[in-house]
C-alpha cells in the first residue's frame, strides 16, 4: 500500500475512535460544569449517569473521502524512468571517473602537473580513485532525485547529470592519455 493511503486509514481510524469517545466524554464535561454550579442545593448526593447515545454502528458511519490535490495523482509504470537505465548510467560514470584517475595517475608519473587544484592534493596517491567518486556519487543522487520530481520537465531530464559527467570524465581521460605521451 501506499504510504498516503495507509495514512488515510490511520487518520479514518483516530476519527472513528474519537467518535465514539467524544459523546461519553461531553457528558462527563457537563455533569463536571454541573458539579462546579455553586448552588449547594443542586447538587445531587451521587453522580448521575448520563443518558445514553443512541449507539450507531460503524457500518452506518459514512465518511467523505478526502479530496486528493496535486499529490494523489497516480503515475503510471511508462511515465516513471527506469531504475536499470538509472544503474547503467550509474556505472558508466563511475567508470568513466575511475578511467580519469588511472589516466591522470599514468601522466603524473610521466611528469605532468595536475590542473585541477581540488584533486591536486590526490593526484600523487592512490586516494584519487576514492576522491574521484564523490562527484560521481552527488551526480547519481541528483538524477535519482530528479527522476521523483514533481516537475515533468525536471522528471525527463533526469539522465543529464549522469550522462554529462561520464563524457566530462572520459573526455578528461582521453586527454590525460594524449598527455602521458608527450615527452
Amino acid at each position: 500500500m501506499r504510504f498516503q493511503a495507509v495514512k488515510n486509514k490511520a487518520l479514518m481510524s483516530l476519527f472513528l475512535a474519537g467518535a465514539l469517545v467524544v459523546p461519553s466524554s461531553s457528558a462527563w464535561a457537563r455533569g463536571a460544569a454541573n458539579a462546579a454550579a455553586p448552588a449547594a442545593s443542586a447538587l445531587p448526593a451521587a453522580p448521575v449517569p448520563a443518558a445514553a447515545p443512541e449507539s450507531q454502528s460503524l457500518e452506518t458511519l459514512r465518511i467523505e473521502q478526502p479530496k486528493l490535490g496535486k499529490f494523489g495523482k497516480v503515475k503510471l509504470v511508462e511515465e516513471m524512468p527506469s531504475r536499470r537505465k538509472w544503474i547503467a548510467l550509474s556505472v558508466a560514470v563511475h567508470a568513466a571517473a575511475a578511467f580519469d584517475a588511472y589516466t591522470t595517475r599514468q601522466a603524473i608519473g610521466r611528469g605532468a602537473v595536475e590542473a585541477d587544484p581540488m584533486m591536486r592534493p590526490f593526484a600523487n596517491s592512490p586516494a584519487i580513485y576514492v576522491a574521484i567518486q564523490v562527484a560521481p556519487v552527488l551526480m547519481d543522487f541528483a538524477a535519482r532525485r530528479m527522476q521523483r520530481s514533481h516537475n515533468v520537465f525536471v522528471r525527463r531530464m533526469w539522465w543529464l547529470p549522469q550522462s554529462g559527467g561520464t563524457a566530462m570524465y572520459f573526455f578528461s581521460g582521453v586527454h590525460n592519455l594524449g598527455v602521458a605521451g608527450r615527452p
